[in-house]
């Protein structure tokens, strides 16, 4: 019997990226979709590619607390800071957010970095950080996962093997960049057509929020501090994440200790790829996979891995899933496309 299922944000494209995978899950059956500027349109009115849940009426949150509390899953695609004020009133059932504002354990933190009072830090420590590839058994015994953001995403899968295999030291630095659709539905200046065409650059250097994240998350899974250095940037595309990671290597480790670090760590997993060439964005674009090419510069003694991701899909929506598929017992696979779009 499927689970009654809420998507909450469902006018934002990671919503609607969700709807769109959910369409093809056997165990989830939508049946509250919310979005308070859309509100009283149906998810065809906004979205004609999303048939399968054309007909599903989107409603405002305050008018939908009793049928979102009787479903035993609610996927949140809440703006940052909405999750905070929404998300703690939701009792049973399993709850994934992918906003950040549950992301990080340190309220301290989360405020100096994105610049707002965090409102529901006494419940941060509930919830379970959801990168499936590294902390599978907690969000097997979690009902409140929060999924990574799309950069951590790429990058942290990139840098947890060096540092648990103690292959690296120094500060990592990340230099990634993102499609338009990562900054979200709403109308920007900068994300107009005119702009971003023929256009490159990067943004909040050295104060982007994801900075704290991406350490957290490797600390959190190797049980090893580490610096990191992250620089983002906007490249004239919808979809995508490309991560340019590089590291200091410690003397005496050589070329082919790294490659095995990495290679084993993701040997059995399913949406991790290490692959021999350096991957593209298009080459993900549409799946829930993240693929990694590793390369070792041995005359200035430092290793670099280059990874891409779908941010809608491994980056947001799919990810979502997959923690859902764990947290519920299904496949972790169940609904989840491995096989990217193209051109």
């Amino acid at each position: 019997m499927s689970i009654p299922t809420a998507v909450l944000g469902a006018s934002g494209y990671s919503g609607a990226e969700l709807l769109r995978l959910l369409a093809d899950h056997p165990e989830i059956d939508v049946q509250v979709v919310t979005a308070e500027t859309q509100a009283d349109q149906n998810i065809g009115d906004l979205y004609a590619h999303i048939a399968y849940y054309a007909d599903l009426p989107m409603r405002r949150i305050e008018d939908s607390q009793e049928d979102i509390a009787a479903c035993g899953l609610v996927f949140s695609g809440l703006p940052h800071g909405e999750s905070m004020r929404v998300l703690p009133q939701i009792e049973g059932g399993v709850v994934v957010d992918l906003s950040g504002d549950f992301r990080l354990d340190d309220q301290v933190v989360y405020e100096r970095w994105y610049g707002r009072e965090h409102s529901a830090g006494e419940y941060m420590e509930d919830w379970t950080y959801g990168l499936p590839e590294l902390f599978r058994d907690d969000i097997r015994e979690s009902d409140r996962i929060a999924s990574p953001g799309c950069y951590p995403t790429a990058a942290v899968l990139a840098i947890a093997p060096l540092i648990a295999s103690d292959t690296v030291q120094g500060v990592v630095v990340v230099d990634a960049v993102s499609g338009t659709s990562g900054a979200g539905r709403t109308p920007k200046p900068n994300l107009h057509f005119a702009h971003v065409a023929e256009n490159f650059g990067a943004y909040r250097i050295a104060h982007h929020q994801h900075t704290p994240e991406i350490e957290y998350a490797v600390a959190l899974a190797t049980d090893r501090d580490v610096q990191v250095s992250f620089t983002a940037h906007l490249a004239p595309m919808v979809r995508g994440i490309h991560a340019t990671v590089s590291a200091q290597l410690r003397d005496g480790v050589d070329a082919a200790t790294v490659h095995a670090a990495v290679e084993d760590a993701y040997a059995d997993e399913e949406f991790v790829v290490v692959q021999a060439v350096p991957p593209s964005t298009k080459q993900v674009r549409g799946s829930n996979l993240a693929v990694l090419h590793v390369v070792v510069d041995e005359r200035v003694g430092r290793v670099i891995v280059a990874g891409v991701i779908d941010n809608l899909v491994k980056g947001a929506a799919g990810q979502a899933i997959q923690n859902a598929n764990i947290a519920l017992g299904f496949d972790e696979g169940l609904g989840l496309p491995v096989e990217g779009v193209y051109p």
